[in-house]
Order: C-alpha cells, then structure tokens, then sequence
C-alpha cells in the first residue's frame, strides 16, 4: 500500500469514527474504564505500601521493645488494672551489657498528668524517656531544641511538647522559652517535636509531652521501675536473635514459679512489619486482580462493539470493496477506528485516574503516588491490548464477500 493511499483510508477511518458517535462513546467509555482501573489499582497499591512504610519508620524498624505484662495471675484468679513494676534499672543494664548489636536504648515511664500553661490546663500523657528515644523513632524538633544526656543526669525540668500539646496550650505562637507546670512542677519548654499523626500502635504521640527519664520517674512519678524498654537493633537479619536473648536474660532474671507466666513481654517489630506486608501483599493481589478483571471486561466491551459494528456495516464493506478497496484497505480501515477509539480512550483514562487517585489517596490519608513512567507503560499495555481486539474484530471485515455484502439489508 503507497503512503498516499494509507493516508487516505486513514482520513476515511476518522471521518468514521466521529460519524458514528455511539459507537465512538462505548468505545472510549470501555477503554477510559479500563485504563483508569489499571492505574488507580496500582497507585492505590503503592501509597498504601508507601504508608505502611512510613508508619514503621515513625516506629522504628529494627526496633525491640520490652514491657511488663498487663496481667498477672494472683491467687488463681487473674488481676488486670494494677500497675506492674517488674522491669527495673538492672534489667536494662543487663540487656545493654549481655546484647549485641544495640544501636541505641531508651528505658521509658508514663503517666497521665495535669499541664497548665497561663490559665490553660490540659491532662495529657507524659513521657520519661532518654535523649535516644528520639533518634530511634526517627522524631525531630521542629522549635527549639531536644534534651542532652547532661539534662539527664542533672534531672532537669525541661520539656518537649507534642504538635498537638503545643497548640491546645500555646495556640500558633512559639512555645519556646515558656514556662509551664506538670503537676505543679515548673518546667521550661525546650522545643516542639514534628507533627506525625496517628500511629500503627493507636497512640497519638502529638498529644503528649516529653521530659528526660530521670526527671520523671523521680521529680513527677516517684517511681524506681519502667513501663518499657526500647532498643534498636544495628541489623535487621539479627533481630529475632537479639529478641531471643533479650527474653532469656529477663526471665533468667525474673525467676517465678513454674505454673506461672512470665511477667514481662517482648515484642519484635519485625514480627509485625512481616505480618502487615503481607496482609498487605494479599490486598494488592486482589485489588490487582480487581483491575484485571476490568481490563478484561472493557477489552470484551471493546471486542464487542467494533465486531457489532462491523455487522452493521455490511452493505459499506461490500460498496468499498466493490468500487475497488482492497481487503488491505478494508483491514486498516477497521483497525485504524477501533484504535483511535483504544488510543483516545487510553489518553481521557491517564487523566481520569490521575484525579481519582489523588480524591481517593486524599480520603484515606495516604500519600500519593503517581509515577508518569508506570502510567505511560500500563496506558501502552492497554492500547496495544485494546488494539490486538480490534484487528480480531477487523478480520471479520475482509471475509466479507462483495457480492454477499451488497446483498444485505
């Protein structure tokens, strides 16, 4: 076929296309459906991972926390609700010398007390914890500054407030400097830490504030024990060996009974991050599976349409064919309307999901994801599937008899 003659039956092809304006709509209607569904299904993928990712991050990953046990067995009966004191400085030290591959630790104590700043008061959570603690979650001071080891030994009446601790207390304005009291203690704000939202663990950590170790157990709580124990593992292929000793120590340490139950508990993080990947791995497969199952069903649209049209069109490939089209021409024809429909039905599909994706990653709080270079190649794959439908549907024109043709109704 010369160029010329190519060029012309795609003129003839797209003058087509746009005279019959029902078929056009169901043609882009399924291929902007499938299109679509390939890319918001994968992006959505993606930002969901992309925030399971963050969440641990904000955690910590190679990251080992000791605490005691909620419950303990008493009498035969159990008892729930009571404070537990079992982990104690030694058991830290203990862990720290015996341990290896500890990056970095930090004991912390807890409690629910009163904060007043001018005539505001608030009652929040505050943490004991080490300067270390904050390295290990991978939390930074958006104002001011964090607390020393020196701050530490002095036991010294400074504070670090939460994102939103410092904004019931102190609105927008700069918190730093300030003074407060926590539990009629006077302290000096030091800074305030970056926003980061709900956490894997429900706790809401920009609500609370923080102050050395020291100063709290004694200057608030009065206390010689700890809520937890966190430590961060430098590797993470080490970490379930490292959790295994941490639990050897601690219960060589805290001899009990035989009937009864350890009084304390070690969780593993990478425990959990293996168990939500691949929860999540499982949602991906299906909600992968979902767009599948739309690609398909719009491609049997597309299929559909362009062989029903093609039917309908008998008496037109008989009349071509017979004031001297060639089953070339024919074929090209067809194929050319079927993959306009494919490639502008692809185009509206990129943009359709690139908004949809952002309203929906918007809704669920995740980030969004969108990378140009997948969305090119999935809207490439689906034309060119798009398109092996439509030369399926064209064949059926060249097999099309001239004589039988004109012959239709």
């Amino acid at each position: 076929m010369s160029l010329l003659r190519f060029a012309q039956v795609l003129r003839i092809a797209s003058r087509n296309f746009f005279r019959f304006r029902l078929q056009a709509v169901l043609l882009i209607t399924a291929t902007v459906t499938g299109t679509a569904g390939v890319i918001i299904s994968t992006g959505y993928a993606a930002g969901g991972r992309q925030k399971i990712l963050d969440q641990f991050a904000q955690l910590g990953t190679n990251v080992i926390i000791v605490t005691p046990q909620q419950s303990r067995a008493v009498g035969g009966r159990a008892r729930t609700g009571s404070a537990v004191t079992t982990l104690k400085e030694s058991d830290y030290k203990a862990i720290v010398h015996s341990v290896a591959g500890i990056a970095s630790s930090s004991p912390t104590v807890s409690t629910t007390l009163r904060i007043r700043a001018g005539n505001l008061t608030k009652n929040t959570a505050v943490v004991g914890c080490y300067p270390d603690y904050f390295a290990i979650k991978h939390w930074t001071v958006t104002l001011g500054f964090s607390f020393d080891q020196s701050a530490l030994r002095q036991q010294a009446r400074i504070a670090l407030l939460g994102a939103t601790a410092a904004r019931d207390l102190f609105g927008e304005s700069d918190p730093t400097g300030s003074h407060i009291t926590i539990n009629r203690v006077p302290f000096t704000v030091a800074g305030v830490l970056a926003e980061r939202g709900q956490g894997l663990d429900s706790s809401n950590e920009d609500d609370e504030v923080y102050v050395p170790l020291d100063t709290a157990m004694h200057r608030l709580m009065n206390i010689d024990y700890f809520n937890s124990m966190v430590f961060n593992i430098e590797n993470w292929s080490s970490m379930d060996s490292a959790a295994d000793q941490m639990h050897q120590i601690v219960e060589k340490r805290h001899r009990r009974a035989a009937s009864s139950d350890n009084d304390f508990l070690v969780q593993n993080r990478k425990s959990l991050i293996d168990t939500q990947l691949s929860a999540f791995s499982r949602l991906t497969f299906l909600v992968r599976w979902i767009a599948f199952s739309t690609l398909a069903v719009s491609s049997l649209g597309l299929f559909a349409v362009t062989w029903i049209g093609i039917r309908n069109r008998t008496r037109e490939v008989g009349t071509r064919r017979a004031i001297g089209a060639t089953r070339r021409d024919i074929l090209v024809q067809f194929f050319a309307e079927g993959s306009l429909g494919a490639l502008c039905g692809c185009s509206a599909g990129v943009m359709v999901a690139y908004v949809a994706l952002r309203l929906i990653d918007a809704r669920v709080s995740q980030p969004f994801l969108f990378s140009a270079t997948d969305a090119l190649l999935d809207a490439v794959t689906t034309i060119a599937l798009y398109s092996a439908f439509a030369l399926t549907s064209s064949l059926r024109a060249i097999r099309i008899l001239p004589l039988v043709a004109l012959r239709t109704e």
